[in-house]
């Protein structure tokens, strides 16, 4: 099995369980923030999106610097070489979950495609909101309507803002990420009173001063990796909800009261419909559906917190999230392709030391014979071999071959002595296995 399918089945295995572990988190954090308004929330939800997809890759990155360690360490006296397993032995240290090959590739073919899934639903909703401008015509206000513009533009100083009109949408939304314009249904704004037309160009407004569009859409695509779980879905929700809340208190702190916002977005509401565009990547006035709860938390009387007060909300908050990041870390697990029970060696599959793998323990080591040819040659006092070996679940050695020479007879005599070796197998989740080990033989001459 490739270690880099394991390594993809690691993530969406520990995204399972770390996506609702994070957005539990995230819950609680929201909580405490509440008092301090909608900003503060909107943060701790996009917090909570983006250590839900990073959480879940840690195994992965632990595993590629454990691989990365193995590889350097190979050329020391005593380390575990087998040709091929580098890759797999470094994707195996951080305590693998044993699962068989076939599970793996069903877990990685399911998620490959749910992954590929959302990805091309972006894709066609991306083209859907450029397909969008371009179909769309400019709409220049005249009359009451252009002071009205003129009115909504100045709190936000967006002087190059850009109102176009479109038979495709049913409501007024966003689109573009360099250059944001405003797309409203064709003869919509003609109808709207000034109060109406401050409350819908306003939000929009409020959105592009955000860059809530280009925001929205990295976001969309971070999220690709974790879309398959339901919890993200909620998330995402959350995260519209209350970056919605903020859009409507920029737009009440700077150009329409309270009270007046309100009436208009159940006015223009009534007139929509619908708020949503199919297949299009936009952000609106109504995104999300969540008009109800706006129009209520708007009425809600807030509270004044004092310094003190808003830093510790914020600390308990960040606190709250670092300790389900940590937790999330301890317990992630690696994944790692069951030994099957026709592997081509009659030892099955060899491990390195390391990690889960313990190392072999020599039992029984008879001293290598010196040759006796070069017993009166003069320098060779000290000679040290290399032999690598595979000790198999019994203990004994197998695959004798040297690594190191120090000479021809010398070599023999090593090779010869570790044949003779028996060890205490390596041990992997409690049952031996068969392990790589390279054993340094010494020769002295007495």
């Amino acid at each position: 099995m490739s270690s880099a399918v394991c390594l993809v089945v690691t993530y969406a295995l520990n995204a399972v369980w770390e996506v609702p572990l994070m957005a539990g988190a995230g819950w609680l954090a929201s909580r405490i923030t509440q008092r301090r308004g909608p900003r503060a929330q909107h943060v701790v939800w996009v917090a909570t999106l983006l250590l839900g997809v990073l959480v879940p890759a840690l195994p992965m990155g632990r595993a590629v610097l454990s691989a990365g360690m193995s590889a350097v360490g190979n050329g020391t006296a005593v380390s575990a070489i087998v040709p091929g397993e580098g890759a797999r032995a470094g994707a195996m240290q951080a305590g693998s979950l044993l699962l068989p090959a076939w599970t793996i590739g069903c877990v990685f073919a399911a998620y490959a495609g749910t992954v590929l899934l959302f990805a091309a639903r972006l894709l066609r909703m991306l083209a859907g909101a450029r397909a969008l401008r371009r179909g769309s015509t400019p709409l220049v206000p005249s009359g009451e309507a252009c002071a009205w513009w003129e009115r909504v533009r100045r709190p936000f100083g967006l002087r190059d803002a850009a109102i176009l009109a479109s038979d495709s949408v049913r409501g007024v939304v966003t689109v573009g990420a360099r250059k944001p314009a405003i797309v409203a249904p064709t003869g919509f704004l003609e109808q709207c009173e000034e109060n109406e037309w401050l409350t819908a160009l306003g939000h929009e407004l409020a959105h592009i001063e955000r860059r809530d569009y280009a925001k929205n859409l990295l976001y969309e695509a971070a999220s690709v990796m974790v879309a398959f779980h339901p919890v993200t879905w909620m998330v995402k929700a959350r995260m519209v909800e209350t970056r919605e809340m903020v859009c409507d208190a920029m737009v009440v702190e700077r150009l329409v009261e309270a009270r007046h916002y309100r009436q208009s977005l159940l006015r223009l509401a009534e007139r929509m419909l619908g708020t949503r565009t199919a297949g299009v990547h936009a952000v609106g006035i109504f995104d999300g559906n969540v008009l109800e709860r706006r129009i209520t938390i708007m009425k809600t009387k807030r509270t004044v917190l004092g310094n003190g007060s808003r830093s510790a909300r914020s600390g308990g908050a960040v606190l709250l999230l670092l300790a389900a990041l940590v937790v999330g870390a301890a317990f992630a697990k690696g994944v790692a392709a069951r030994a099957a029970d026709h592997d081509e060696q009659p030892y099955g599959t060899v491990y390195h030391p390391g990690g889960d793998v313990s190392a072999p323990r020599l039992v029984v080591a008879p001293n290598p014979e010196y040759p006796e040819a070069e017993r009166k040659a003069v320098g060779f006092e000290h000679v040290v071999c290399v032999v690598g070996v595979i000790v198999d679940r019994d203990g004994m050695p197998q695959e004798v071959h040297m690594v190191r020479s120090g000479g021809k007879d010398f070599d023999a005599n090593a090779l010869a002595a570790v044949r003779q070796y028996r060890f205490k197998p390596g041990v992997r989740f409690g049952s031996p296995v068969a392990v790589a080990i390279h054993i340094e033989v010494n020769f002295r001459k007495y």
